[in-house]
């Protein structure tokens, strides 16, 4: 099953919005290539490694969905 990234990065960086791209990140709904492509979609200027740390760190549970969506990404 093909996950639309579109419904889910759509770039409004509001907190409810990251909160969503986490928890679906953790979920397993999308992959960390995934999330790393929502977000350079979105105008995120961090490198390409520097996302897939992000999404590492929020998938291993070291970073929690809240945690990421207060950062303000």
């Amino acid at each position: 099953m093909a996950t639309d990234l579109k419904k889910i990065f759509k770039g409004k960086e509001t907190k409810k919005e990251e909160m969503t791209e986490a928890k679906d990140l953790k979920k397993g709904i999308i992959s960390k290539k995934q999330y790393v492509k929502g977000e350079k979609g979105e105008g995120e200027k961090a490198s390409t490694k520097t996302l897939m740390k992000e999404a590492t760190k929020i998938k291993s549970g070291k970073e929690s969905p809240m945690a990421y969506a207060k950062k303000g990404h």
